[in-house]
């Protein structure tokens, strides 16, 4: 059994709350003290030479977590100051009850002032560790009242910032960025990351983010019904399948990719070279005449199927090209290929009797998205590998662009499809409803040519017979492992499609 880095919603961390307080008699005034204990060892190991410790504390659980952390720091050693969001009379349940704990400590407690902030600030003599426990999960932006004008206060002032169990400021269930904020440089989150924390552009406001065990019983998470998750190497390692030691070419399953145009001549050999190094036994290629001599050049295992249009692909194509994808595996089709009315009319001829597993990328995509009821073409499984702005022309509207997660869980269950959406932590979501987000990869990446590689990689992975969300979930992983392989040796402005695909270490 693999361990998980699921990813929890609001509504499921109170549901484990509830769990543990009133049916496993477990105090939340104890949940609150691991969080606070955990989170101060943190802090003190993250900034093991600081002093200074300013903690703004709202009048929830949050900000208990936060005052109870006072008191630590404070016994550790540390200068703390406590600003709070709020009257002190204000503060309730087990955040009052650290107040009164706090009151008897010389830990200087006050509601926000900029003037008094600003004044003490002076006086240090080193900035201090800002630590924002103000919300946490429960509020859902944009913020309003006290808390943004606190956040609006400190957005110049210097100093390190830490946000305990997420910023203030994030909806902790979609990746939105929603008026004023918190920018952590770390996050230090309580027994499950939140979906914030791993989608954009949310998760460019949570630096790093750590997840910390505060005593919830695993059989309570168990519960949750939870079907997100961030892939770690654990699950790649359990369900990558090492070939027979007596497999050969025709076992490991044969690839067909349809693309490339007289424009875009290089896309093809980057799909079909990635597609082999992903384990494929033999990869056929359907391109237009003029681009056979480019990817022979590039990848001379490739075999090139004659008789298909000079400059693009037209409708009588589709005939040639549905002969050669008998005996094949997979379907990798739309890189290169161009977007014309002759493409067009290729696609919409060829898509409907294609009953084997169906990767769509690229210039493919764009075309569906013309095609008002394109999923009725779907006769097998597809896998589609949208970037952004491909999945904002496919669904008609650009909400994606902040509401990744939602729009790709939504339109994969729609379409029956799976979808792999390209971009900082890449998401795959299943039709049944599973969801993962990859945590490989680097801003190098965002290269000509590197969603062909990512294309090629799923389709090898298609081929040996893994199913499309696993071969989504896998290719993403191993595809953002050889951006950062290529990243560690050139740098990320070193990166290039054909230097990742040389990186391409699937089942390492």
């Amino acid at each position: 059994m693999y361990s998980m880095m699921l990813l929890a919603q609001s509504q499921q961390i109170r549901e484990a709350d509830r769990i543990m307080i009133h049916e496993r008699s477990y105090p939340g005034l104890l949940l609150m003290e691991h969080a606070a204990r955990a989170s101060t060892d943190r802090l003190l190991t993250l900034f093991s030479e600081k002093n200074s410790f300013w903690i703004l504390a709202g009048p929830g659980n949050n900000g208990g977590d936060g005052l109870a952390m006072a008191r630590m720091l404070h016994l550790a050693g540390r200068h703390v100051h406590v600003w709070l969001a709020q009257d002190p009379a204000l503060y309730t349940g087990d955040a009052a009850i650290q107040r009164d704990i706090l009151q008897h400590l010389p830990v200087p407690t006050q509601p926000w002032t900029l003037a008094e902030a600003k004044a003490a600030l002076d006086s240090l003599p080193e900035v201090p560790v800002w630590v924002d426990a103000l919300l946490g999960t429960g509020v859902t932006p944009p913020v309003r009242g006290a808390v943004a004008k606190i956040l609006r206060d400190i957005a110049d002032m210097p100093g390190p910032r830490v946000a305990i169990d997420l910023p203030s400021g994030l909806n902790a269930d979609s990746g939105e960025v929603v008026g004023d904020s918190f920018p952590a440089d770390h996050t230090l989150t309580f027994q499950l990351a939140k979906v914030c924390h791993y989608v954009y552009p949310a998760a460019g406001r949570c630096g790093q983010v750590a997840v910390l065990d505060i005593g919830i019983w695993p059989e309570v998470i168990a519960q949750l019904g939870i079907r997100r998750q961030v892939t770690d190497l654990a699950w790649v390692k359990s369900h990558w399948k090492t070939p027979d030691r007596d497999a050969h070419k025709g076992t490991q399953g044969h690839v067909l990719v349809v693309g490339g145009s007289a424009q875009y001549r290089g896309a093809m050999a980057l799909t079909a070279a990635a597609a082999l190094r992903a384990g494929a036994g033999l990869v056929s290629l359907a391109v237009p005449e003029e681009v056979i001599p480019v990817v022979l050049q590039h990848v001379p295992e490739a075999m090139c199927l004659p008789g298909i249009s000079a400059g693009n692909f037209k409708e009588q194509d589709a005939e040639a090209v549905w002969a050669a994808l008998q005996g094949k595996q997979v379907l990798v089709i739309g890189p290169g290929m161009g977007q014309g009315e002759e493409q067009m009319a290729f696609l919409l001829k060829l898509l409907p009797r294609v009953e084997v597993p169906v990767l769509i990328d690229a210039d493919a995509l764009n075309l569906l998205a013309q095609v008002p009821d394109w999923p009725a073409l779907r006769k097998s499984e597809w896998l589609i590998t949208p970037h952004p702005g491909e999945m904002a022309r496919l669904t008609g509207s650009r909400e994606v662009l902040g509401r990744r997660l939602e729009t790709a869980e939504t339109f994969a269950k729609t379409w029956g499809v799976t979808i792999l959406l390209k971009g900082a932590y890449s998401l795959i979501a299943a039709p049944d409803g599973r969801t993962w987000v990859n945590p490989t990869g680097n801003p190098g990446m965002a290269t000509g040519g590197s969603g062909d590689v990512l294309s090629g990689i799923a389709g090898g992975l298609l081929a040996q017979g893994y199913d499309p969300t696993t071969a989504a979930v896998l290719a993403a992983w191993y595809h953002g492992q050889a951006g950062d392989a290529v990243a560690a040796v050139y740098g990320e402005a070193g990166v290039t499609a054909g230097r990742m695909v040389e990186a391409i270490r699937v089942g390492e």
